[in-house]
């Protein structure tokens, strides 16, 4: 289980943008299926029930930062591994608060489709939290890397030793 773990540093940018793409169809899910629980008849109106599309789109705004300034060249400028850190360990509290308001908003819930609806957001939301955790890791260990080396990993230096 360890090894998962045990990524190469040359590794980090292809592995962070399979966990991107694995989190943002997970997001687009947990999106689609927030939304329809809240248009749900037996769904209580409330901020319980509606967590899940707040949660959806302020992660698709923090990974639409974080693809953005690295991946497009002309934004790399604005791209802070500092920032990436933070707004990934943030994203992790917030789906395991997801994880606990759907359990809570699910027992409230007065019909089985909205009960079925918050079951399987509980479930993705579930999925979700170790994989956002993961991401964390992955910028924590990109963040190390940064500070030692002054390059992102997977990144030639501007200037070589021994080159003038």
């Amino acid at each position: 289980m360890f090894q998962i773990l045990n990524i190469r540093t040359e590794d980090i940018p292809r592995t962070k943008f399979r966990l991107h793409i694995a989190i943002g169809v997970l997001i687009a899910v947990t999106f689609i299926l927030s939304i329809a629980r809240a248009v749900d008849n037996g769904t209580p109106r409330g901020r319980l029930n509606t967590w899940g599309i707040i949660v959806c789109v302020k992660s698709s705004v923090f990974m639409a930062y974080q693809i953005v300034t690295g991946h497009i060249e002309k934004m790399k400028r604005w791209g802070n591994t500092r920032v990436n850190v933070v707004l990934n360990v943030i994203d992790t509290v917030f789906w395991s608060a997801l994880f606990v308001f759907s359990i809570m908003g699910a027992m409230a819930a007065r019909s089985t489709s909205s009960k079925a609806l918050a079951a399987i957001v509980i479930i993705v939301a579930l999925i979700l939290c170790p994989l956002a955790a993961f991401l964390s890791f992955m910028c924590i260990r990109e963040r190390r890397y940064f500070k030692q080396h002054g390059v992102l990993p997977g990144q030639a230096p501007k200037y070589a030793s021994g080159a003038v």
